[in-house]
Parts: structure tokens; C-alpha cells; sequence
């Protein structure tokens, strides 16, 4: 079998994954498609492009890598892909809209290329790509279930289709099918580890800070909706 197979199979994987969080988001009476405020705009371009702009520097650290390292320059690159991925769960976890995640993720990949992001325009669809995934892991729960797990399964997620175009781009696919799983798992691995290591810190943070009222974390965070939880 093919790696160019191989991916077919995880992008068919990833298109039935969308599919039946779509499904189970009508099935459950979730949220489908919910317009977003100014504010909530305004968060997802400023994480996305905080996102994107921290994101070029990880981009120059993965080519040294892949400049030096050798065949295993692409895995170690891999490891700190998570970086990559942040602005998606975090907006997600912040606004709690459909969408949230994919918008956030493509400004990253915008940024980057304004930034000058050394991979090019191919960021863009990478971007597109890993907030889609990542908005998908959400979608799963219906937008209701903000827990470590969750954050998790959206940080995990933003990478399945997102390596595709990049095997192929940086020529890694000759290096075989064990060689791109083991890529792809490690992504996903990094992309679960910084979600729940970062995500939540950063929207209470920032919650706290009061540079959020008016979302839904901020709503959620507030002492008559603390009183009406029990919490």
C-alpha cells in the first residue's frame, strides 16, 4: 500500500469523523450554524494572528530541524507541531460557536505568510485544514462540554488533515507508511499535550483579565452563572 493511499484513507477518515459529529450536533439539538458577534471576531483574528506570527518562528525551527537532523528531522519537527494548532482549540474553547476554531486557525495560516512563514502559501490550506479538524473535536459534544478531554480530542484532531498537503510539500513521502503514521500520531500527541497544557490557563486568563466580557467563557465565568451551577 501507498503512502499517497494511506492519506486517502485518513482524509476519508477524517471527512466520516466530520460527518457524524455533524450528525450527532443535529441529532442532540446543538448548535449548527450561530452568526458571531464583532467581539467574538475581533478574539478570533487576534489569537489567530498572535497564533500565526509566534507560529513563523516554530516554522524556521522545524526547517532546521529537517535542514539537520536528517530523516528524523520531519518527527522532531512534528513534536512541536502543537504550536501550531493552539489558536483553534482556545478560540473554540472561548466563543463556543460552530466555526470558531476553523476561523481562528485560517488567520493563523494568514499571518504566517504575512509574517513570512519560510513553508509559503501553503500555510493557508494548512491553517483552514487544522481549525476545521480542531472545530470538529468540539462538534463531537454538541459545543456544550468544554472539559481537559475535549480540549484534548480538538488539539488532536487539527493535524489529520493538515500533514497531507505537508508530506508532500516537504517530500517525505518516500519515507514510507510507518515512517508518516509515526509523523502523524506524534503530531497528534503534540497537538492533545498543548491543548491541555495551554488552552485552559490562557481563556481564564484572560477571562479574568476582563478582555472577554461578552463571550461565552466570560458568561460562563460569572458569579450568577457560578451561583446558578453550584459551582
Amino acid at each position: 500500500m501507498s503512502v499517497g493511499l494511506i492519506y486517502l484513507i485518513v482524509a476519508i477518515i477524517a471527512v466520516v469523523l466530520a460527518g457524524i459529529a455533524f450528525y450527532i450536533n443535529r441529532g442532540q439539538g446543538g448548535k449548527t450554524f450561530v452568526a458571531f458577534t464583532l467581539l467574538e471576531i475581533v478574539i478570533m483574528a487576534i489569537i489567530g494572528v498572535i497564533n500565526g506570527v509566534l507560529g513563523t518562528p516554530n516554522a524556521m525551527i522545524g526547517r532546521f530541524f529537517m535542514t539537520f537532523s536528517g530523516a528524523y528531522g520531519f518527527l522532531a519537527f512534528a513534536a512541536i507541531c502543537g504550536g501550531f494548532y493552539i489558536a483553534g482549540p482556545l478560540c473554540g474553547y472561548i466563543i463556543r460557536k460552530p466555526g470558531a476554531a476553523t476561523i481562528a486557525e485560517t488567520m493563523n495560516g494568514v499571518a504566517q505568510v504575512l509574517s513570512g512563514n519560510p513553508n509559503g502559501v501553503m500555510v493557508l490550506g494548512a491553517g483552514f485544514l487544522q481549525g476545521f479538524m480542531s472545530d470538529v473535536g468540539f462538534a463531537f459534544y454538541g459545543y456544550r462540554k468544554w472539559t481537559l478531554s475535549v480540549l484534548a480530542l480538538s488539539g488532536a484532531l487539527a493535524p489529520l488533515l493538515q500533514q497531507i498537503p505537508e508530506v508532500y510539500f516537504f517530500g517525505v513521502g518516500d519515507m514510507g507508511i510507518s515512517y508518516n503514521l509515526l509523523a502523524l500520531v506524534i503530531r497528534m500527541v503534540s497537538g492533545a499535550a498543548y491543548a491541555i497544557i495551554l488552552v485552559k490557563p490562557i481563556a481564564h486568563g484572560l477571562a479574568k483579565a476582563g478582555v472577554l466580557r461578552g463571550t461565552a467563557i466570560a458568561k460562563d465565568q460569572s458569579p450568577v452563572a457560578t451561583v446558578a451551577t453550584g459551582a
